[in-house]
């Protein structure tokens, strides 16, 4: 997965409510996408293969929640759970990772964005006309079993130098940074508490 933009610390969300919401609509675009050109996911869209519901509208129908249905690649019922590996390329210096908290904080943001939303505060009264059904990463965030993170400087300047500030090129990074820009490229393996035949696709 692939993410450009703004990523707040989680104590910053009630400033921006939706702001969860838009990550997750990022990342739901992709994840849609998966699922119509992998060789395993795409059998589960496919109308034609099946006499009844396509695999993937029945995990949305058992997965409708605060009036969206949700299409979770990581969940309790496929007896799944994942491992993320998070580099993080963002304006400032190399490293400072064990010392920098709002790292931390950020990464609760996206792991938030990643699942299925508990709370109706973080979402529009309606979804999008190509958000139903909704495809996310995680039923919960429980179910990350363990995270890497690296972190690097992120050199393409042209993206984050704010452009409303006057002669922002002569300032410090630290003034004229948009300190919540963030590029990430997320991976992801899945792994099976028990394997099942719903799951092999999904650990293979």
């Amino acid at each position: 997965m692939f993410y450009e933009g703004e990523l707040h610390s989680s104590g910053n969300n009630s400033k921006r409510p939706g702001h969860k919401h838009d990550i997750r609509r990022e990342f739901h675009k992709q994840f849609r996408e998966l699922w119509r050109v992998d060789g395993n996911l795409n059998e589960w869209m496919d109308y034609a293969a099946h006499k009844a519901v396509p695999e993937f509208q029945r995990i949305a129908d058992r997965h409708g929640k605060l009036g969206y249905h949700w299409v979770p690649l990581v969940s309790d019922e496929t007896f799944t759970h994942c491992s993320i590996d998070v580099p993080m390329l963002r304006p400032g210096k190399v490293g400072g990772l064990i010392l920098d908290t709002d790292i931390d904080n950020r990464l609760k943001t996206l792991f938030d964005a990643l699942q299925i939303p508990t709370s109706q505060s973080q979402l529009p009264e309606t979804p999008a006309s190509d958000e139903d059904p909704f495809f996310v990463l995680l039923e919960k965030d429980s179910l990350i079993s363990s995270v890497s993170v690296t972190t690097d400087r992120l050199l393409a300047t042209e993206r984050f130098i704010r452009k409303d500030v006057p002669d922002s090129l002569t300032l410090s990074l630290a003034q004229s940074a948009y300190r919540d820009h963030v590029v990430l490229i997320i991976s992801v393996a899945i792994h099976a508490t028990k394997t099942t035949l719903d799951n092999l696709h999904l650990i293979g």
